[in-house]
């Protein structure tokens, strides 16, 4: 592979053709965007030719994967509710695929407000102080709680006048 790295810094992407039972394939390499000493290049074999295009593919599907790990174990630990019905899983995960869609509006808006503090490491690389998808769950959950606050006094305000209530129907059926 090593070969191959004048190409990949040359060019940004590089492919060559590969066979894998008879089958044609195309070996993708580009560089690494987090900049990595232990693994400078990524590697990709696909059916697609061109190379552009299958990494345009993998930063979608990177995208997707971001996600999983958010639904999955990083924010809303779906896999720890054991479902077992169908149902009961298709209405979770719309429930959290919409929750999901909102932490990340709520994060890009935040972020387009007041960009996050960028943090460079003794390694060179440089992360967001936090993740767009941490600040919109964070915005979400605060209004969340606000909102549950506001329904528990309200059952409780409305808890007191029925109780209320109850009692002047019985203090007037006393005095007829």
């Amino acid at each position: 592979m090593r070969s191959f790295a004048k190409n990949i810094e040359k060019y940004g992407i590089f492919s060559v053709p590969t066979w894998i039972n008879g089958t044609q394939y195309w070996l993708v390499m580009t560089k690494n965007l987090k900049y990595d000493r232990k693994e400078p290049y990524i590697y990709f074999i696909s059916n697609i030719e061109n190379a552009k295009k299958v990494l345009k593919h993998y930063l979608k599907r990177w995208t997707i994967e971001c996600c999983f790990r958010h639904l999955k174990s990083n924010g809303f630990n779906i896999e720890a509710m054991n479902l077992k019905t169908d149902n009961k899983i298709e209405l979770m995960m719309g429930l959290v695929a919409t929750a999901y869609a909102i932490a990340i509006r709520e994060g890009m808006l935040s972020f387009i407000q007041k960009p996050f503090r960028l943090i460079k490491y003794k390694n060179g690389k440089k992360y967001y102080e936090i993740s767009i998808f941490r600040k919109g769950i964070e915005i979400v959950d605060a209004v969340l709680m606000n909102i549950f606050s506001i329904l528990k006094y309200l059952r409780q305000v409305l808890s007191y006048a029925e109780h209320n209530l109850f009692i002047d129907k019985i203090l007037i059926k006393n005095v007829h």
